[in-house]
């Protein structure tokens, strides 16, 4: 468990970006993946008797460890950490939300504005062909350029993503993968392997969740709509109430992740209270 723990990025936002550009000026190349507690509980990150655990999930663990950050997203991740942060001599006793629906593009509009729109090239890969497809709007529309996108339902096309890339010089490439669920978190797994061409192509690689949901959300096609789901009113998730939102709103998509994140309690039962280490 402690080694999660400490994995986590315990950073704000704005010192998140530098050292995502420090890691890619250095390495070539940048990995960052999101985790929040429903996975933590599911892909059993924090047992520690590896008979207990799935092929997949001991891979999952491998591949989130082995990448350069891991990036806290959701108040249930930032409520065990907090309360545990005394006990294991933890960077900070505030665990800022770094969730990818919100920094990835935070991390986007800073860059831009320090490198300016035209260096940074994007390629979005695999979730419903119509949904890529209004993402891909969402970005052009606040300047981006959206060099490559590619659905779901084939491997991605590493020769074509080459070819496209070759097309343009000294620019940021930035890989946004949106394909995972917590039973079954592909991207993580995919990006692993594929660590060889993320590193000769000087990618910027996030794997983001329900990202191009949210994006894609705002378009006014009822077949887009029906896959995907609003982002809670500004007010709510101030009050950090948006996964309660989501479960009231459309609680056959969220209701087993909500129940999953309040499993949080029990942990904290058992490495506070019960002192297990």
């Amino acid at each position: 468990m402690l080694d999660i723990l400490k994995k986590i990025y315990p950073q704000k936002k704005n010192q998140a970006v530098d050292s995502i550009l420090r890691t890619h000026e250095k390495e070539w190349f940048v990995v960052s993946n999101f985790i929040y507690f429903a996975i933590i509980k599911i892909q059993k990150l924090f047992e520690s008797d590896k008979s207990k655990k799935t092929t997949r999930q001991k891979e999952y663990k491998k591949s989130i460890m082995k990448w350069h950050f891991l990036l806290p997203d959701g108040i249930a991740l930032q409520l065990f950490y907090n309360i545990l942060s005394k006990k294991y001599s933890l960077p900070t006793a505030q665990l800022p939300n770094l969730n990818g629906t919100d920094f990835v593009p935070y991390f986007l509009d800073e860059i831009k504005k320090r490198y300016w729109s035209q260096k940074i090239c994007l390629y979005l890969y695999w979730t419903k062909p119509d949904i890529i497809w209004e993402t891909k709007k969402a970005f052009e529309f606040k300047w981006f350029n959206v060099i490559y996108t590619q659905d779901w339902y084939s491997e991605l096309d590493r020769d074509k993503v080459e070819k496209q890339k070759s097309k343009y010089q000294d620019t940021l490439d930035i890989l946004l993968v949106a394909r995972s669920t917590p039973d079954n978190p592909i991207q993580e797994l995919r990006t692993m392997k594929n660590r060889s061409k993320i590193k000769n192509n000087s990618f910027f690689v996030f794997n983001v969740w329900w990202l191009f949901d949210f994006l894609a959300s705002e378009v006014q096609d009822k077949t887009v709509k029906k896959f995907t789901q609003k982002r809670a009113p500004k007010i709510v998730r101030k009050i950090k109430l948006e996964r309660l939102w989501r479960v009231i709103t459309d609680p056959k998509r969220n209701y087993q992740k909500v129940k999953n994140s309040f499993s949080v309690f029990p942990y904290i039962f058992k490495y506070l209270l019960l002192k297990k280490d």
